[in-house]
């Protein structure tokens, strides 16, 4: 197993968010800040990127008075590994979009980096009585 210490290099940036799943996806910070202004941001091996990793924890620790913003951001500064665990979990949903309406009458297309898309015209396609279900 290959482990990198925590610290400001680390490629999960300052702070992971592990959830349960079993494809060792986790939504993390990065050192990379410039990622988050480019076009094109599938430059992730499946995890999730978060643009605001502090703000996510203040929100995530809210219940837990111990956890102050000052404490959080304190933590995040570390070189030092903690687990912290939430009090009450919160449930994660990824939704995955190549196409969809920017809030300004604007729709908006990506690239289909996981090929789902040709698999979702087939299903939709599809004559009512001969759609099984087929996993994503």
């Amino acid at each position: 197993m290959v482990r990198q210490s925590p610290g400001s290099e680390n490629a999960l940036g300052r702070v992971k968010f592990m959830f349960p799943n079993s494809d060792n996806i986790y939504i993390h910070d990065t050192p990379a800040r410039g990622s988050f202004a480019r076009d094109d941001r599938a430059i992730s091996s499946g995890c999730v990127r978060v643009e605001k990793p502090y703000d996510l924890a203040v929100l995530l620790l809210s219940d837990s008075p111990e956890w102050s913003p000052a404490n959080i951001l304190n933590a995040m500064q570390q070189d030092k590994e903690q687990t912290v665990r939430l009090k009450i979990p919160v449930d994660v949903i990824l939704i995955y979009l190549t196409a969809w309406t920017d809030g300004s009458d604007r729709i908006q297309f990506r690239k289909d980096i996981y090929q789902r898309d040709e698999i979702l015209m087939e299903a939709l396609n599809r004559k009512p009585d001969a759609i099984k279900a087929k996993p994503f």
